[in-house]
């Protein structure tokens, strides 16, 4: 049974502790133990398994208030559900009445307080390993042997399961999970990164890890992350958190002194576009009749993020960039949603733009 969240404390208590969290190099427990308190975990899951079933339109305000808050506990969050969307699916749609590895898996979750994280860059959006990051050998019984690495995984040294892919030599691909107990899988350190160090992304490593037939969620298929099979690609969620980090910015904007750059105008500008994203991604969730695509608000979230972090910063002066200050670090996290699963459309539309060359065709804002 979905349960009331107020939302404004979530967001209050996950700003108090995102400071500290951003300033170690260390597993955020204050912020996980926040998300767990409010029950956030089990938001996604059915309640057929324990969990509750919250709509996708009531999840995006979650999401958009966790990132308001603290993009580091958004960021883990959404790619703990990332996964969950993976399985749900084959959880509701069984053939042995839910007793198959995805319900067992989302009802471990549930009663043993699981983590689950997702590795699926290298089939989508990144560079870092190349197209074959991650080879899938097909076995005789229906299994497969995993060889290669997932290049960026969240959360992954706490992760007891994750959902990853492969691809085979003719260039299908799979979609997979594998526990973090598995033979010849390894988490590495997790490098430096500009931003959301406390998220512990790490590079995973799988040294021929076989995987049953029983553990395959899709495929092989052509491009298996964009099929209904594997649960769609979830791009609307990103740029959900990018309006919560805008909306930190434009908040702060609100108490500065409006004297000082005349800021009424730019602050009222920033919010109404911050309305008119949100009301693009209702549409697009409710599947309203529109022509708007989730990579068109993309573009436009990438593009608010981005002017409502430096315009905070330019308000805050030198006392913004402070390291003890959040100005500096919503500006630094903006960066975060130019380079993470972000489409070649979208950047190539964003790199046109800050060149002084983009258009209607191109971008759209």
């Amino acid at each position: 049974m979905e349960r009331l969240v107020d939302l404004h404390y979530l967001t209050h208590q996950l700003a108090e502790a995102d400071g500290a969290a951003d300033r170690i190099d260390a597993w955020p427990e204050t912020l996980w133990k926040i998300l767990a308190d409010h029950g956030a975990f089990f938001w996604l899951i059915p309640e057929i398994y324990g969990g509750e079933g919250v709509d996708r339109i009531t999840l995006m305000d979650r999401y958009m208030a966790i990132a308001q808050g603290s993009l580091t506990a958004a960021f883990m969050l959404s790619q703990h559900d990332a996964a969950l969307r993976r399985i749900i699916p084959l959880a509701l749609n069984d053939p042995n009445g839910g007793h198959g590895l995805p319900a067992w898996w989302l009802r471990r979750i549930v009663t043993e307080g699981l983590g689950i994280t997702i590795g699926i860059s290298h089939l989508t959006t990144s560079i870092r390993r190349g197209e074959r990051a991650m080879t899938a050998q097909p076995l005789s019984d229906g299994g497969f042997r995993l060889a290669g690495s997932m290049p960026w995984v969240t959360g992954a040294e706490r992760a007891a399961c994750f959902v990853t892919g492969g691809t085979l030599e003719d260039g299908r691909q799979i979609l997979c999970l594998v526990p973090a107990d598995r033979n010849g899988l390894k988490v590495e350190a997790p490098e430096p990164l500009a931003a959301l160090n406390a998220s512990r992304t790490s590079e995973v490593r799988c040294d021929d890890v076989v995987i049953g037939p029983n553990e395959v969620l899709a495929g092989p298929m052509t491009n298996v992350i964009t099929s209904r099979q594997a649960g769609g690609t979830g791009g609307l969620e990103t740029s959900a958190l990018a309006l919560g980090q805008a909306r930190a910015a434009i908040e702060a904007l609100k108490v500065e002194d409006p004297a000082r750059f005349g800021l009424e105008e730019p602050v009222e500008s920033l919010e109404k576009e911050c309305v008119n994203i949100r009301q693009m991604i209702v549409d697009l969730v409710s599947e309203a009749d529109s022509p708007i695509t989730p990579e068109h608000v993309r573009r436009r979230a990438n593009a608010l993020v981005t002017r409502a972090t430096q315009a905070c910063l330019i308000a805050r002066r030198g006392s913004g960039f402070l390291l003890s200050d959040p100005a500096q670090r919503w500006a630094r996290q903006a960066l975060f949603f130019l380079v993470w699963s972000c489409p070649r459309p979208v950047a190539t539309a964003s790199l046109r733009e800050l060149a002084g060359v983009a258009d209607s065709a191109t971008c759209p804002l």
